[in-house]
């Protein structure tokens, strides 16, 4: 199969993780998801469910009940977003924690949501610690931010931003970040990676991305897949 010219055989398998948004939706995902047996999920209770009449308490309560019923391998996305300053003044940090203790308690990884926010999320890393680590989702910092976040043991993730012209502290990110630490995702529906920016993003251009960040790593875009499947799995 290819996308536009790009060859999608070179990344194998349909293989990944389906991430949550809030409590509930895993219902209305699950159906889909399980028509592809490589790929997991995780559930959530983000940033942006706050401010909505419901309590931290009751979201966490309502992300219990997901996890329960559903089994998933992931919490998150989970984390604070200052660009959008979710719901009353320390909600989002109580939350973000609220979700790294659930984590723990259910021996799972987290997907971490950071936007504009590396301060308060490495405070909170550092001080309530995720004993299964996870996944910096949607890296969107640069060299130093992405070192802090090696050196607490967190995988980062790309999406198909690093092929914006703007970017390029983001890009060394790319070049910096280890084999044995890199992922890659496709942030769909949004963040369409160069040549379909400005489109509904979909898993089909994440060859782009691929291709893109192999060459600004000096590899290829199948083995890059390679490490990354790695690195994947390794976190599971």
């Amino acid at each position: 199969m290819k996308a536009k010219g790009v060859d999608l055989s070179l990344l194998g398998p349909l293989e990944g993780m389906d991430i949550g948004c809030e409590p509930g939706d895993i219902e209305t995902r699950l159906p889909l998801i399980k028509q592809f047996s490589g790929l997991r999920w995780s559930v959530s209770a983000g940033p942006w469910c706050l401010g909505r009449g419901k309590s931290v308490s009751q979201l966490i309560s309502q992300l219990k009940e997901d996890c329960g019923k559903f089994r998933p391998d992931f919490i998150g996305e989970t984390g604070i977003d200052r660009h959008y300053n979710y719901g009353e003044k320390g909600e989002m940090e109580e939350l973000f924690i609220a979700c790294i203790e659930l984590a723990n308690e259910l021996n799972l990884p987290i997907t971490v949501h950071n936007r504009e926010a590396d301060k308060t999320v490495l405070e909170i890393l550092r001080t309530h610690r995720a004993d299964r680590r996870g996944i910096i989702h949607c890296f969107s910092g640069d060299r130093e931010s992405a070192r802090q976040f090696l050196d607490l043991g967190y995988a980062i993730s790309f999406a198909g931003n690093v092929t914006y012209k703007s970017n390029e502290a983001l890009r060394e990110a790319v070049s910096y970040v280890p084999d044995s630490s890199i992922l890659l995702e496709t942030d769909s529906p949004y963040l369409s990676p160069v040549p379909v920016r400005g489109r509904v993003n979909t898993p089909l251009n994440i060859s782009y991305t691929y291709e893109f960040a192999a060459q600004l790593r000096g590899t290829s875009a199948q083995e890059l897949n390679e490490k990354v499947k790695q690195n994947y799995f390794s976190i599971l």
